[in-house]
């Protein structure tokens, strides 16, 4: 979802922020990449987190299987579950065997320096929880567009690269989501390379609008702004 090659990490620092209890770090550290991850959940016990992460799995798939636009057949719903779980059972075994790599914290503050990274990757949180007036998974407007700006800035300032996704509305019609043009013309503004990338993550419905962001610092720029 990425779209990334396994030649393109090689060699370089990588963040996944915030983290959850997914299989990213977990897949990288057996292919013999520099990653870690972070997020505010992994100061929590193990079976917490196992606790957490199936029914994080089971809420997502409810509210999406409850949406006319956005609802699953059967296969295909259990198919992604099955995935999901597959993932959640790697994160956990990663974890409890390499907790050094699994960092607490969160954003809009992260405790790196700057340019601490080569590559951030922020996967389904950004944009996708945004209210559900905006095509998220939010009931309120909590993490607004100014919360946005202020995350997507923040891994900017730790990493060289950032890449985000998914773009597109995850309830309701099939459309980008509301704060994903204004988050790209504020990044613009303060000079850095703000792309859409073709992505694979997803086919079907959301093929339009299937595209993760990616993000590149400007040369001799310094932080983010």
């Amino acid at each position: 979802m990425y779209a990334l090659k396994e030649s393109d990490l090689s060699g370089i620092k990588i963040l996944d922020c915030p983290g959850g209890p997914d299989a990213l770090v977990a897949e990288g550290l057996t292919r013999g990449l520099d990653i870690c991850a972070i997020d505010p959940l992994y100061d929590s016990k193990l079976e917490d987190l196992e606790a957490r992460g199936r029914k994080e799995i089971t809420d997502t798939m409810a509210a999406w299987q409850l949406d006319p636009d956005t609802a699953w057949g059967d296969h295909k719903a259990e198919e992604f579950k099955n995935l999901k779980l597959a993932a959640l059972d790697s994160f956990i075994e990663a974890f409890a065997a390499h907790p050094e790599r699994y960092i607490v914290g969160s954003l809009p503050e992260l405790p790196f320096s700057d340019d601490s990274f080569d590559l951030a990757l922020s996967g389904n949180f950004l944009f996708v929880y945004a209210s559900v007036e905006r095509g998220g998974l939010m009931s309120t407007d909590e993490l607004d567009l100014d919360f946005h700006l202020e995350s997507v800035r923040e891994l900017l300032r730790v990493a060289k690269e950032v890449r985000m996704f998914p773009s597109f509305a995850v309830t309701g019609p099939a459309r980008r989501q509301e704060f994903v043009d204004p988050v790209m013309e504020a990044l613009r503004s303060d000079g850095h390379q703000v792309d859409l990338v073709p992505a694979q993550w997803v086919e079907g419905d959301f093929t339009e609008f299937n595209h993760l962001i990616r993000i590149r610092k400007a040369a001799g720029s310094g932080p983010a702004s």
